[in-house]
Order: structure tokens, then C-alpha cells, then sequence
């Protein structure tokens, strides 16, 4: 990271909300996989792989890199955001973690490939803030340091597997709660070293960049990330838990059979 470069002009409570974006979103989006894996047909498993997708992909990988860009600044230039770029980084998002949880989760009965699914997740988590990066326009020439993406990659594929192990293992509340918070951890991670990767010259003279402002494309995505979070918080909490429905039908059975046989 050069000197001019500024990661934190909003304050730490910018970085916290990004953490939290990205916890809350893993959280609910292993849940939504779970759901994938045992539904009954495929209208259900169709639409809680949308959802995965979306609350993954959109929230807790896209979002939570996007929102610490509100304290990204430039020191001697003016920032703007290229909106064609942005929207590419939101698709790579989409796009990878629909095509990695497609291969974590067959419908077809084959097995699951976690190793393929974490190379394509990892690959998007790497590439994406690297894409918001390319979407920036500055008041001058920008480059990035090697070694700081080198370790950005190498620890998005890490975060990938991580993630993917949930996706294997975490059958219960307690364990998706854990690997929500450290995947929440390891995205943030993957932000700030390619953050830090980016070497800006800054140049007063160039004309001020055009594009769009931060907050003008921030706010409402935020908001639409909220909506995605409230939909499948929603649905779990109205779905039917088909044992505690088996169980109280067979209940329900057996009384109806006491009452109708004789009494003795």
C-alpha cells in the first residue's frame, strides 16, 4: 500500500458492518444449502439454490467488499466508480457461487464435489475485489503490488474450502454460526489485501474522473442485500420441519387408533 492511499476514512464501524454483511450472510446462505440438499422436489431445491446463490454470492461475498469501499480514498485525487465495472464484479459473484454450490450439491443423485466447487467459489472471491478495484477511476496511473494479490488469491481459495467444508459438515446451528464469523473474517481479508495491493500516482492535473460516487450505487444495493438476508430468514422460519411433522401425524394415528379400538 503507497502513501496517499486511505482504507478507513469512514472509521472502523464502515469495517465492522462489512464483517457483519458477511457473517450474516455466509450464515444464511449454508443454511439455504442445507435446504438444497433436502428438499423433496425440485421446485424447492430450485429455489433455495437461487436463494443460496443470491445471499452468497450477493451478500456475503460481493456486498461485504464493497461496502469498506466507502472508506477508500485517494489522497491528492478525486474517486469515482466505473458502473459497467461494478455490475461485472456483482455477476462474477453470482455466476461462481451459482456454479460452485451447482457442483456441491447434485440433483441427480451423484456425489458432491467439494474440491471443484471451492476452485471456481475461490476463484471468485479472488477475482471480485480485484473487479471492484478495476472499477475505480482516479486522478492518475494505477498498478497493483504482486505480492500483496498474490496472497490475496491464495487466501480466497483458502476462505473457499473453508466455506465449502460448511456446506459438507455444518448440520447444525452452532457449527454454521462458527463458520459464518470466520468466513466473515477471511472475506474481509481477502478485501484488504487486495486493497492494499493497489498503488495509485496521483496526478492533480488530470481532469476529474468521470463515474459514479460511492453512496449513489451503495445505499440502495445495501438495501436490496437486507431484503435478500430477510427472504430466506423468512422462509426457514415458516417452512414445516418435516420430522416434527411425521411425528406428530403418527400421533395423531395412533390416538385416532386408541379411540376407535375397545376399551378394556
Amino acid at each position: 500500500m503507497v502513501e496517499g492511499l486511505q482504507l478507513f476514512t469512514m472509521g472502523p464501524w464502515v469495517i465492522m458492518l462489512a464483517y457483519l454483511t458477511s457473517a450474516i450472510g455466509v450464515f444464511v446462505g449454508v443454511t439455504s444449502v442445507r435446504k438444497v440438499r433436502t428438499s423433496l422436489t425440485d421446485r424447492a431445491r430450485n429455489f433455495w439454490l437461487a436463494v443460496a446463490c443470491l445471499v452468497i454470492g450477493g451478500v456475503g461475498v460481493w456486498l461485504a467488499q464493497f461496502l469498506p469501499m466507502a472508506g477508500f480514498a485517494i489522497q491528492g485525487s478525486v474517486v469515482r466508480y466505473d458502473l459497467v465495472t461494478i455490475i461485472f464484479s456483482m455477476l462474477l459473484a453470482l455466476v461462481t457461487a451459482f456454479v460452485a454450490l451447482v457442483i456441491a450439491t447434485p440433483s441427480d443423485g451423484g456425489s458432491a464435489k467439494p474440491g471443484p466447487a471451492a476452485l471456481v467459489l475461490g476463484a471468485g472471491v479472488a477475482a471480485v475485489p480485484f473487479a471492484i478495484m478495476w472499477s475505480v477511476r482516479t486522478q492518475g496511473e494505477v498498478s497493483f503490488d504482486t505480492l500483496f494479490v498474490v496472497g490475496a488469491v491464495l487466501f480466497a481459495f483458502v476462505t473457499a474450502a473453508g466455506f465449502m467444508w460448511q456446506v459438507q459438515r455444518a448440520d447444525t446451528w452452532p457449527k454454521r454460526v462458527i463458520g459464518g464469523a470466520l468466513a466473515g473474517a477471511a472475506v474481509m481479508g481477502v478485501h484488504f489485501l487486495a486493497a492494499a495491493s493497489i498503488q495509485v500516482t496521483p496526478d492533480a492535473t488530470t481532469p476529474a474522473p468521470a463515474g459514479i460516487e460511492v453512496f449513489s450505487i451503495l445505499f440502495p444495493l445495501f438495501v436490496a442485500g437486507l431484503v435478500l438476508l430477510v427472504v430466506p430468514i423468512v422462509a426457514v422460519l415458516l417452512a414445516p420441519d418435516r420430522v416434527a411433522a411425521k411425528l406428530e401425524r403418527e400421533v395423531d394415528e395412533w390416538n385416532a387408533e386408541a379411540f376407535r379400538s375397545p376399551s378394556r
